[in-house]
């Protein structure tokens, strides 16, 4: 009754809505009309929130077309203003294939929180939606479900036909908020009704892990803003406690890492920041910091907590210094663009089974400027201060020519 709706140190063991039992058997049962599946996608962290379990369960009625499936890429307002709605369509079209959506009957950038996109969204889904024909809305928790099915109940009559049924879902920061799968009746003009499905737990996203305080520090408030550093061989990038890149290799002397994440999450950079032994600098300012300054996770005993800290090795491949050909994933936490003309070598930390993955830049650009060695400046307290923050970020020109 006062906020506290559960008992988060125990979320991540709670087990995951049975997708394919639920759902399936449900689509096993349709007639001949069929449905169509709106598939959420949180566009900030693309990769850790597809619902990968939940397109292989799919996948046979989609190949025989009982279900329509809408790739709905959310929180699209979050994007850089560089972000053109063609660019992240066709990233969102090659990403899903890759990640295993064969065929998706449209893709849709919205913003629940703000509308945009919902118009046409709203009006593919009531073509589609034959008299008696059902519509689920399935994602990973804090993708935007519940949010989205209430923008469209406001296109839809103005929301009138939710105060003839029902209360409309719940809409909350906290994951495992939709306990259930909600039925709101006649929902659409053509009279189907729409399913909200529980979130699905994604193991893979740290942010599934954190408490209410640390969730509400990941997840973007404001349109993601970059930070990027001239990264020497040798050198180290902290995401808050999070996650950790280190420059191991590559053809030049310096390449470039813009961090894509929560202006609320701090950055660190070392200069000759790790060792072969666990004594580098990276590594004392970890063991000294995480939970404190490199937050999130906040305090000592949370960073315990989340799981086992360590390492693996990627590679990536660019054809220019100049911009990001290539990102590096850290499933819940955001992303790392790398600047490189020719291949790189990378070792990315985080916690035991959170998602690393490359991928193509979904934002080749970088920062104007610079940030130098040490504490970002982009945090404050209560809130990300991003571009407009309070306090000025370390920040030098960036240059060009032989590094």
């Amino acid at each position: 009754h006062h906020g506290v709706v559960k008992n988060e140190a125990a979320e991540i063991l709670m087990p995951s809505f049975d997708f394919k039992r639920v759902i399936g058997g449900r689509l096993d049962r349709l007639g001949p009309s069929g449905a169509a599946v709106l598939l959420v996608i949180d566009v900030t962290d693309f990769d850790a929130s597809f619902p990968a379990d939940a397109v292989d369960a799919l996948h046979p009625y989609v190949s025989n077309e009982t279900v329509d499936v809408l790739l709905v890429a959310n929180k699209v307002d979050l994007l850089p203003t560089q972000c053109t709605r063609t660019r992240v369509t066709s990233f969102a079209r090659r990403r899903a294939k890759a990640l295993g959506l064969q065929r998706a009957s449209g893709v849709h950038l919205v913003s629940a929180h703000t509308g945009m996109g919902t118009t046409m969204l709203a009006e593919q889904l009531d073509a589609l939606l034959d008299e008696g024909k059902e519509a689920w809305v399935v994602g990973a928790q804090n993708a935007g479900k519940s949010s989205l099915i209430n923008r469209l109940s406001q296109k839809f009559g103005d929301g009138e036909l939710l105060e003839k049924t029902t209360a409309g879902p719940l809409a909350s920061h906290l994951p495992g908020t939709t306990l259930g799968v909600v039925r709101l009746e006649n929902l659409l003009p053509s009279g189907a009704d729409v399913y909200d499905t529980p979130g699905l737990l994604q193991p893979s996203q740290v942010s599934s892990r954190l408490s209410s305080e640390e969730a509400r520090m990941v997840l973007p408030r404001r349109r993601l803003a970059p930070r990027t550093y001239r990264a020497e061989i040798g050198s180290t990038v902290h995401v808050g406690g999070l996650g950790r890149i280190d420059v191991l290799d590559g053809p030049q002397r310096t390449l470039y890492l813009t961090v894509w994440a929560s202006a609320d999450v701090p950055t660190h950079y070392v200069l000759n920041g790790f060792a072969k032994a666990e004594n580098g600098k990276a590594d004392v300012l970890y063991r000294k910091h995480a939970g404190t300054k490199l937050v999130p996770p906040i305090g000592a005993k949370r960073v315990r907590q989340l799981g086992e800290w360590g390492s693996r090795t990627v590679r990536v491949y660019g054809s220019s210094w100049q911009r990001s050909d290539r990102d590096v994933v850290i499933g819940g936490l955001g992303w790392v663009g790398v600047g490189v003309n020719g291949e790189a070598t990378l070792r990315v930390w985080t916690h035991e089974g959170v998602l690393v993955d490359t991928r193509e830049a979904l934002v080749p650009d970088m920062a104007r400027d610079l940030h130098r060695p040490g504490f970002s400046d982009e945090m404050s307290v209560g809130g990300g201060a991003g571009d407009g923050g309070k306090r000025p970020s370390k920040r030098v020109k960036r240059r060009g020519g032989k590094r």
